[in-house]
């Protein structure tokens, strides 16, 4: 047997991390704790969090999602752990997810492969629409399907396949692999966190892999509608405008750095004006409120983005 953390970071959202926790009790395969950063101003308070398998810090000046993993993985790696299993508050897994990537990492590691982070199948509670993980080509992330017959150093099979990244929620970090890469950059706060953390894991030559029959509920956002772009059914949501702002800023980042490294500087510019003014269209057709507020974020976040600007200044 395996010994197995789980980290959750909780926000205000008291519902949330209560329906978190019990689907982490009720894994077909055993959590020996979680641990439970709250960010919230006010600490959470229920029986659940107050019960012997929880370990609860509570920091009101809200450190971020980046921070709360890196304390939670330097405490599972101290405390002997061999996975920490990582989760925004507003995700589901469903109760033999545990139990089925666990299963495929031991198959995966038979095959000599070195793996760093195996992840579940994320369907989005509101939409039931399907993330997919990602890859990185010269200059943006495309979807892992994309790179099915393209990219042979990826493998893509029905059941499970490889890519770069992964979200937060729901991936099991191996944490021997883990002690071998850098840590989540605090700098980035919230939002690509993962993007970042699952590139330090590939850089070192470890695989990321999501295992497709091990399924996780997970909310993106307040969904709005789908709309029909070609055959494609793309699914709208509302977010905050500060999620704007790190996401516009975060993502540029994370993507100039790496498309310096492929000599695609230039085109990863114009994808991140292109995306700059898509998403400003879309607020405009879509957002109920703060339109203008947002758009700005959006502007504000990609400008911080280019200069490299990181930190939690929104």
């Amino acid at each position: 047997m395996y010994k197995i953390a789980a980290y959750i970071t909780a926000y205000q959202d008291l519902e949330a991390v209560k329906k978190c926790l019990i689907s982490l009790r009720n894994q077909t395969y055993n959590i020996n704790k979680i641990f439970v950063i709250d960010n919230s101003p006010e600490m959470l308070k229920f029986d659940l969090l107050l019960e012997q398998d929880v370990i609860l810090e509570h920091h009101p000046e809200n450190i971020g999602i980046a921070a709360g993993i890196k304390i939670a993985s330097k405490w599972a790696i101290e405390e002997n752990y061999d996975f920490l299993w990582t989760f925004d508050q507003d995700s589901e897994p469903i109760s033999d997810t545990l139990e089925k990537l666990l299963e495929n990492y031991e198959r995966l590691i038979q095959q000599g492969l070195s793996i760093g982070i195996v992840a579940p199948l994320v369907i989005d509670s509101q939409s039931n629409q399907e993330l997919e993980g990602a890859i990185f080509h010269k200059y943006k992330f495309f979807p892992a399907s994309n790179f099915e017959n393209i990219n042979p150093r990826k493998f893509y099979k029905k059941d499970f396949y490889e890519c770069d990244i992964v979200i937060t929620s729901g991936s099991l970090v191996n944490l021997d692999a883990a002690k071998n890469v850098d840590f989540p950059n605090e700098e980035l706060f919230i939002d690509a966190v993962d993007w970042a953390y699952c590139m330090n894991f590939r850089e070192k030559q470890y695989h990321v892999v999501v295992v497709t029959t091990a399924l996780l509920k997970h909310n993106f956002g307040k969904f709005q509608s789908t709309q029909n772009i070609g055959v494609t059914k793309i699914p709208i949501y509302a977010y905050s405008t500060l999620r704007y702002y790190y996401t516009s800023r975060n993502h540029t980042f994370i993507e100039n750095h790496l498309a310096k490294k492929s000599n695609s500087f230039h085109l990863s510019i114009l994808y991140r004006l292109r995306t700059l003014i898509q998403k400003s269209i879309k607020i405009m057709l879509y957002e109920p409120d703060y339109k203008l507020l947002k758009i700005w974020a959006c502007f504000k976040g990609t400008y911080d983005g280019f200069l490299g600007k990181l930190g939690k200044n929104w």
